[in-house]
């Protein structure tokens, strides 16, 4: 009898309207509840019935009530949808299309139309736009989604990477698919410029076998009194690329060459870096060379100097050829006089200055890289996984030497270029860090550990003792790596500034700086000065390349380890994370990242207890796994839509 009463409903409208209100975001958790978090830290419980009305991500407003002595939110109002526009898989029940959205979406299929005439089939990749939301007004206020493009057939063999760029693309940012435009002919730019002939000059290349864009080579000869001249050649796409025009404004869109599995799209085209740009052997090449002294002690000496040149590189080796030379292993090299003693002179350096650097600033863990092998479907046959070795650590000393060398002549002129950043340890959380360094028998005063000095001298102790965990544990301290167009310190490396220049085919940013050194070379010659605008823009680039290989790896590894969780393979895994609803571990074999439930470490939920900050999980207060711990974990799940592996921890061994 009171449904249409107008009172009761003005009562029921003036109640909500004293209610308090919050804005905020609504997460979804996996039961049918979730909260509404808003930006000052608060957190309120959203009940099932309500949940039906939000979706996890949304932005909404809710009146906040109490009921049984729980405040809870109740949403009135959506601000800004989670899926406005979102990239979901096609469900074709007979004459029923749905489209389910990507994780973290946890509902079900969301009634669909076609905007077009689209042909699409079950298992498609589809871009959708939502149209109704239940907390909108009717008749829009339930949900439906228009299909407004087809990203990819769920049959392509490229459908991982088709999703995944276009789902970066959504962002706004410029993902390359292909190769930029190439041109019938590049001339020569600034013929009057003054090179040196080095031509002569012993120069070789190391890379990957299958290497293509050489972009440095290296010439190195011993001193009498017992140091290094170094020579780095850099190829000069800029002899080829005017800053500003249409090769340059798409190079600087892409930021960088993408190097995916099964797929390469490089930052300038193809007949430049593959070929007039890169540093062949025999091939005469405009460079940039970089000539340095190395005392005995593998000291980089100051005063470096840059000239524009033209050399030949005498020969191109791989990092496998050049490794087994150093290490006595059968091996063939180019028949080039003076390759083998300068090959032994390089390892002599580069050993020499890794000490130095070890005893000075700091040295890096050599951590697996996992290489992907795809057949023709693209589908994984195998894995390898490999670490650096002793020709990876030649070149990447002469490199080092190269930038940090670049870094202070930019520094001394203007003070701007690409500066790579790495500020150490933040200064708010010095004092906290002391005290728990004290408590675990390291002295360190908070403003010590501030300077890059403090930050290198506590890294070469943790590396002494060979405590890996509780190096990682500090990691929780450290300030993140940035690109700025100033000097700026570089803590990780431990030097005053670093800028990255040697790698002008492949990086923007590198070709930004080898403009301004070729400048400061030529006195007078124009470069573009980078800005704060240039940096930044650079550091997303970067950032949305490495989610991108992720997301790409992540899909592969989920139809590679299918078998895996139908048969709960075992696998031994190193801990790298604890979060708030589990692990992160890391499979030794393939590289492949695995989520570790709590549930699947301990059937007592209350009796386990998870430290983010430790990186610990203890059981009735006792540790029973921590970050760096090499353990045995099953594989269990894998989920395509959330690109999620999940494991269970196994007491075990393998």
């Amino acid at each position: 009898m009171f449904k249409d009463n107008a009172l009761l409903a003005q009562l029921k409208h003036n109640i909500q309207e004293s209610l308090p209100k919050e804005e905020g975001r609504v997460k979804a958790t996996d039961k049918s509840f979730g909260f509404l978090e808003t930006d000052d830290g608060k957190s309120y419980f959203i009940a099932p019935p309500n949940m039906k009305k939000v979706m996890h991500g949304d932005v909404i407003t809710a009146t906040i009530a109490s009921e049984k002595g729980k405040e809870q939110a109740q949403p009135v109002a959506l601000i800004k949808s989670a899926l406005a526009s979102f990239i979901g898989r096609v469900n074709l029940n007979k004459s029923k299309l749905s489209v389910t959205p990507p994780a973290p979406y946890k509902g079900s299929a969301i009634n669909a139309v076609l905007a077009d005439e689209l042909y699409i089939d079950h298992g498609d990749y589809v871009i959708g736009e939502l149209t109704g939301h239940p907390l909108n007004e009717a008749p829009n206020n339930a949900l439906k989604i228009k299909i407004s493009e087809v990203v990819s057939a769920s049959a392509d063999p490229f459908l991982p990477w088709y999703v995944t760029l276009a789902r970066h693309n959504m962002r706004n940012e410029c993902v390359p698919v292909d190769a930029p435009a190439d041109k019938e002919s590049w001339p020569l730019l600034h013929e009057e410029l003054r090179r040196n002939d080095l031509n002569n000059s012993l120069f070789f290349t190391i890379d990957g076998e299958t290497t293509q864009d050489m972009d440095d080579a290296i010439c190195i000869s011993a001193l009498d009194d017992g140091g290094w001249q170094l020579q780095v050649a850099v190829a000069d796409p800029s002899a080829y690329i005017a800053a500003g025009d249409d090769t340059d404004v798409a190079a600087k869109a892409r930021g960088y060459t993408h190097y995916l599995p099964a797929r390469t799209t490089t930052m300038l085209p193809e007949s430049l870096s593959h070929d007039i740009c890169s540093l062949r052997p025999n091939t005469t090449r405009p460079a940039l060379v970089c000539t340095m002294t190395i005392n005995e002690r593998g000291q980089l000496q100051d005063a470096a100097s840059f000239e524009l040149a033209w050399i030949t590189s005498k020969a191109k080796l791989s990092y496998q050829q050049v490794t087994h030379f150093v290490t006595n292993q059968p091996t063939e090299l180019p028949d080039v006089a003076g390759l083998e003693a300068s090959l032994n002179t390089l390892n002599a350096f580069a050993f020499a200055r890794s000490m130095w650097r070890g005893k000075n600033s700091q040295l890096f863990d050599n951590q697996a890289d996992y290489r992907l092998k795809l057949d023709y479907d693209n589908k994984i046959t195998a894995i390898e996984a490999s670490y650096n070795d002793v020709a990876n650590s030649m070149v990447e000393e002469a490199m080092l030497c190269a930038n940090i060398s670049g870094a202070a002549l930019l520094a001394q002129h203007s003070n701007q270029g690409v500066f790579n950043t790495h500020p150490g340890f933040d200064p708010d959380k010095t004092i906290k860090l002391a005290q728990l360094l004290q408590d675990h028998g390291y002295i360190y005063h908070s403003e010590h550990l501030k300077t890059r000095t403090g930050f290198c001298q506590l890294q070469r102790e943790l590396t002494s003792r060979n405590d890996n965990y509780f190096a990682a544990r500090l990691r929780k301290f450290q300030l993140y790596a940035n690109i700025a167009s100033e000097a700026q310190s570089h803590h990780g490396l431990g030097v005053a500034q670093y800028a990255t220049w040697t790698s002008p085919i492949r990086k923007y940013g590198d070709l930004m700086n080898h403009r301004l050194i070729k400048a400061i070379a030529c006195e007078g010659l124009p470069a573009p000065v980078p800005t704060p605008e240039d940096a930044l823009q650079l550091k997303t680039q970067r950032d949305n390349q490495r989610m991108i290989e992720r997301d790409i790896k992540n899909w592969l590894y989920i139809d590679f380890l299918h078998h895996a969780a139908k048969n709960k393979q075992k696998f031994k895994a190193q801990i790298f994370n604890v979060n708030r609803g589990g692990v992160l571990a890391r499979l030794l074999k393939n590289g492949a990242t695995v989520f570790i439930p709590f549930t699947n470490i301990h059937e007592d939920r209350k009796a386990l207890k998870a430290d983010s900050d430790a990186g610990t999980v203890s059981v009735n207060d006792e540790v029973v796994v921590k970050i760096t711990d090499e353990v045995t974990v099953a594989v269990t799940d894998v989920n395509k839509n959330k690109l999620s592996i999940t494991g269970s921890l196994l007491d075990s061994e393998l």
